[in-house]
């Protein structure tokens, strides 16, 4: 088993499943247009279990949907209107009609360098693109009807904004019944941040006791994230939650498609994940989390709350806290337990925490994430640097003898057994452990993997610029430098190795540094900057080595 050939071929698989994964993610069907002001939302739990035995039930019937905008409710006939808020960070646009977030844009985030004017859209309830909040009460069959997400709410102002000297701003929603039943919502912003903090007050002024839950979800269609490239490699897209008991968890679509989830757990979050960007909605105060497959091509993840009991004169409280934002770990950490997990590093999250960990830290001492990403390719080649010497030495071995090999093979051409008893032989002899190049390499893949997983997924690599042309590390290199650099010094290591013996894998080996060539034209230019930076290192210790071993 020849060294280089081995880990090439592994690698090289590892890249081919990144490119199918991206070519299935852009031909995935596209959502299908209908038009969502008043959606007509199943229920969020669709279960026949008795939500009795349910932790915190108090004898509540889960209904069969959410209500609908009925007689009961005249303000839900009339036309809604859109509020919009503006703090430092986001630019949202609340529907009277359920009054929650409908429409976001991130103000720190353009979608592209050249046009910084055009921002980032991560919620957009148009028929386009369906991503939306949805929050509301739902009330036991024989209980009186309660707002919920198709319920016209009084908002005082069309505008608010955020303005210098203040740190918060706070809009109140009000949505009184003909029944009695009226429910109050605070939506509570803040300087700096990315989350908004939804209070929904119940208050029962009729003449009978109110039974029911308060619900919140996230609702969208596929392929409606923020940002979608063939050549970017593939990363996930769909729903995630996490409990203290199960911890972190991938719902994909296909998954909703075939089995809805209705999971009892009293903490935790619920969330929509797209490359960069979550959407998280951490409740204070849950029974369950679920997940729904809905009409054109819509999927819901949601939280539903204990069942209560609001007596005549009494009032009820809920909240929920709404991040809508970039993947940035020190803010998800701040937010709830478990929801700097967003940032998916895969299986590896092990290895690759540590190795963003360490690149987060260069960055903060170099100010500039490509120097950070050198720096990091620096610190692994020296932790691994005994590993990779004992490869060199045998691969340089391995070339010393290399002409007593193409001995043997002449000799001994017709009779496989002999020949391959030859060459134990010759190893033994020389003391050469063919695999002794080999598995020093192979040792290191992991991390390759996880730091791979890293310059993939991390927003703060977004946009951010290193030297000259190289202005977004995030994507491919304009001028295709790194990745034909990265190409020549895979030549320059292959002619340092031991020649191929067989003529076809002499062939196949000459063609590969023009096929990871091909591949890194379209990976990001940090991946392609770290590769780079590895094989630079990897060709100086490989001289230095075999010098040392020429001259002994």
């Amino acid at each position: 088993m020849e060294t280089v050939r081995l880990v090439l071929f592994v690698i090289l698989a590892f890249l081919l499943l990144q490119i199918w994964e991206s070519w299935q993610q852009e031909n995935q069907p596209e959502p299908l247009a209908q038009a969502v002001a008043n959606p007509d939302i199943p229920a969020p739990v669709d279960i026949e279990e008795d939500v009795d035995s349910m932790p915190g039930s108090q004898s509540v019937a889960t209904p069969a949907e959410l209500p609908a905008a009925g007689s009961y409710d005249t303000l839900s006939q009339q036309a809604s209107r859109s509020v919009r808020v503006e703090t430092d960070t986001l630019i949202v646009e609340i529907d009277s009609r359920g009054a929650v977030p409908r429409r976001a844009w991130l103000k720190q985030y353009p979608v592209t360098q050249e046009n910084p004017e055009e921002l980032t859209v991560i919620l957009d309830d148009s028929a386009a693109r369906q991503y939306y909040v949805q929050s509301g009460l739902v009330a036991s069959p024989e209980s009186l009807e309660a707002p919920n997400h198709n319920t016209l709410f009084t908002i005082e102002s069309d505008n608010y904004q955020l303005t210098d000297g203040k740190d918060q701003l706070e809009i109140v929603a009000t949505a009184r019944l003909e029944n009695g039943i009226t429910a109050v919502r605070r939506l509570g912003f803040k300087r700096g941040s990315y989350q908004v903090k939804i209070e929904t007050t119940l208050s029962n002024q009729s003449e009978r006791a109110w039974q029911g839950r308060f619900y919140n979800q996230l609702v969208r269609s596929p392929g409606s994230g923020a940002e979608r490239s063939f050549f970017a490699p593939a990363s996930y897209e769909g729903s995630a939650y996490y409990t203290a008991d199960q911890k972190y968890n991938k719902v994909s679509y296909d998954d909703i498609d075939d089995q809805p989830m209705a999971l009892p757990t009293d903490n935790g979050w619920v969330a929509m994940l797209e490359h960069y960007f979550v959407t998280a909605l951490v409740p204070e105060q849950t029974e369950r989390f679920y997940t729904r497959a809905l009409e054109a091509q819509r999927y819901a993840v949601g939280t539903l709350s204990p069942g209560h009991t609001v007596q005549t004169g009494q009032e009820l409280s809920d909240a929920v806290t709404l991040y809508l934002g970039p993947k940035e770990q020190h803010r998800l950490t701040a937010i709830s337990q478990g929801l700097e997990l967003a940032t998916d590093f895969g299986m590896l999250t092990f290895l690759a925490q540590p190795v963003f960990w360490v690149l987060k830290w260069l960055h903060g001492l170099f100010g500039n994430w490509g120097w950070a990403i050198i720096g990091v390719t620096v610190i692994l080649k020296a932790f691994f640097y005994p590993l990779s010497t004992v490869g060199y030495r045998s691969m340089a071995k391995m070339k010393g003898v290399q002409p007593k090999m193409v001995a043997l093979r002449e000799a001994y051409a017709d009779d496989k057994t002999v020949l391959n008893q030859k060459m134990m032989e010759l190893y033994r002899t020389e003391k050469i452990n063919p695999l002794g190049g080999c598995l020093p390499i192979l040792i290191q893949i992991p991390v390759f993997i996880a730091l791979y997983w890293v310059l993939l997924e991390s927003v703060e690599l977004r946009q951010a610029g290193f030297v000259l042309w190289l202005t977004d590390l995030s994507q491919a290199d304009p001028y295709y430098v790194l990745p034909i650099i990265m190409g020549v010094s895979m030549l320059v290591q292959q002619r340092m190795n031991p020649t191929q013996l067989d003529p076809i894998q002499q062939k196949v080996m000459m063609a590969m540094p023009i096929v990871f060539t091909f591949f890194f034209l379209t990976f990001p230019a940090g991946l392609v900057l770290y590769w780079v930076v590895n094989n630079i290192l990897s060709i100086l210790q490989q001289w230095h080595i075999t010098r040392q071993y020429t001259a002994s």
